[in-house]
């Protein structure tokens, strides 16, 4: 599904997965070892590739774009390595065979990782996205908390969206909007790209979710018309090639054909 966008930011998303790793070194040792850090390919570009697509749209700022679309792949891995850490999971000391084991280590990487968001913004000048981000954090914990409730329900189907909006849609949506904000685009474009991001990333969390892909129809729709209201620049196109692959293919495939 990215192969082909991968390739025409290729320098800019090795840019990322570099500066990324660098900061995944500490003097305790590399946190992969104290938390899965692992992901699939496609959560490891789908989120930087948002942010510098829809940056490259409005002008060329590679160096603050790669440093935002850093910061969301951060949050991103944080999120993720705190998700998995179940209520049942008791504290670990000491260093773990696995690092899905206990509560603890995982819970201070993901700390860790969230912290490095601030830093960033602040090395790169760009505190004035410290609010925006910062809301869409407590959005993703919210929704978070909602996914652990819809245990409790015997039909969560309105639920699970609700907390796909909070979880995953606002992620994408800021990639977007905020990766358009840093490029000067107008307020209309960066609402439009808002609504292109929060749209893709319904359908991307659903599909993540299991939910067949007739089912996310109309965000998918949705994402294209939000398109069509910005300049018809090649990566316009691409973004618009991202929806048509997802429509037609679905998560497991997409994984398939990266």
């Amino acid at each position: 599904m990215l192969s082909h966008i991968i390739e025409e930011i290729a320098r800019d998303l090795a840019w990322v997965n570099n500066l990324i790793e660098d900061h995944l070194k500490i003097k305790a040792g590399y946190l992969g070892a104290f938390a899965n850090l692992d992901m699939s390919p496609i959560n490891q570009d789908i989120r930087p590739a948002l942010v510098i697509l829809s940056s490259r749209i409005y002008g060329n700022v590679p160096e603050k774009a790669v440093v935002l679309a850093s910061v969301f792949q951060f949050i991103y891995m944080a999120a993720n390595v705190q998700r998995s850490v179940s209520e049942s999971d008791t504290e670990t000391f000491g260093m773990p065979e696995d690092p899905n084991l206990g509560s603890q280590f995982p819970v201070l990487v993901g700390d860790y990782l969230y912290g490095k968001f601030f830093t960033l913004l602040s090395e790169a000048d760009m505190l004035n996205l410290l609010r925006p981000i910062a809301e869409i954090i407590c959005h993703i914990h919210e929704g978070g908390i909602m996914k652990q409730k819809l245990k409790l329900q015997t039909s969560p189907s309105k639920a699970l969206g609700d907390a796909i909006q909070k979880e995953s849609a606002e992620l994408f949506g800021g990639c977007c909007s905020l990766g358009a904000l840093l490029a000067g685009a107008p307020a209309a474009d960066q609402k439009a790209m808002k609504r292109f991001g929060e749209s893709l990333g319904m359908a991307y969390g659903l599909l993540e979710e299991g939910v067949k892909v007739e089912h996310i129809t109309s965000y998918l729709l949705e994402a294209k018309e939000a398109l069509s209201l910005i300049p018809c620049k090649p990566e316009r196109l691409w973004l618009e090639k991202l929806v048509c692959n997802l429509s037609g293919q679905g998560l497991a495939t997409c994984r398939m054909v990266i």
